[in-house]
């Protein structure tokens, strides 16, 4: 099998080609001049780069070329955040991402490719409407850029399954952590970092979670599975606030920092029956738990 995956190089995309290396498929991955793949190179024999961007359409014709699947993760945000890079420059915005991955869906049906799968994101329900359970059916109503972009595409997807062109599977996370390949960039990196010297750190906020392997389970999952074609995933595990965060690091740790703050409560629970039936098995608070290990150990 071969699957053509955009976004390989980014945290989520190391993960993925990681997973994909242990079975019987060849990588074709669309990557940016500009791209790290250092990090990939224990899968490269694997992997089949095509440098160009989404908006390049002959580059994209040769990328998805004899692929049976697509895996469109990429995100172009220039080094910000995923919201900053959405309100920045409006119209590179819209050029760069909703217009590439709208040719990035042509450029598969004319290639003739079997499933599309498309990592969207929780942010798409913006509004939560407090009398609708928040699964897959609530109203999308975003309250941001990112949030409409990816319901755009999500729109977009829709129109090629319901037109019978190719099988279409949405997940849509909310945070993802994981030990990212460059370690500072990982989930909580700096309220370790602070503990772990024994700083005193003041903390607040928090929200929900899912560890990338979880969402790498989720996407293989759905490869080549036809009970998944048309269907959309919430991929959430729980809700955690950076108190919690903060008093496992500094149990785990042996640490005398001293930890203050309030921990923030949830507003909302997202449902994630339709993972769970997809057969995602989420690493709960134990999973979270052995990643605080881990990044407390390389710090």
């Amino acid at each position: 099998m071969k699957i053509a995956i955009t976004g390989l190089t980014g945290f989520l995309g190391h993960y993925v080609a990681k997973k994909l290396f242990e079975r019987d498929v060849h990588i074709q991955a669309l990557i940016r001049d500009s791209s790290n793949i250092l990090h990939l190179q224990d899968y490269q024999k694997k992997i089949t780069y095509h440098k160009g961007d989404l908006t390049d359409k002959e580059t994209l014709k040769k990328f998805v070329q004899g692929a049976d699947v697509v895996v469109h993760m990429a995100y172009e945000r220039q080094g910000a955040t995923f919201h900053e890079a959405a309100n920045r420059d409006i119209k590179r915005f819209v050029e760069a991402n909703l217009l590439g991955s709208i040719e990035l869906l042509d450029a598969s049906k004319q290639a003739g490719i079997k499933q599309f799968i498309f990592i969207s994101s929780c942010a798409v329900y913006g509004r939560i409407f407090p009398n609708i359970q928040l699964n897959e059916l609530h109203p999308l109503m975003p309250d941001s850029n990112y949030g409409a972009y990816k319901a755009s595409v999500e729109a977009f997807c829709h129109a090629y399954y319901l037109s019978r062109t190719f099988d279409t599977t949405i997940f849509r996370p909310v945070g993802i952590y994981g030990l990212n390949p460059h370690l500072a960039h990982s989930a909580w990196y700096n309220i370790l970092k602070d503990i772990k010297h024994g700083c005193n750190v003041e903390v607040s906020d928090g929200g929900k979670v899912v560890y990338v392997g979880d969402v790498v389970q989720a996407i293989v999952l759905a490869i080549g599975n036809k009970e998944s074609a048309g269907k959309i995933y919430n991929l959430s595990d729980f809700y955690v606030d950076n108190m919690t965060i903060a008093r496992l690091a500094k149990e785990i740790c042996a640490s005398k920092s001293n930890v203050s703050g309030t921990p923030k409560q949830p507003i909302h629970t997202i449902d994630n029956a339709q993972s769970r039936a997809l057969g995602v098995r989420y690493a709960g608070i134990e999973g979270l738990k052995q990643y605080i290990q881990e990044l407390s150990s390389r710090i």
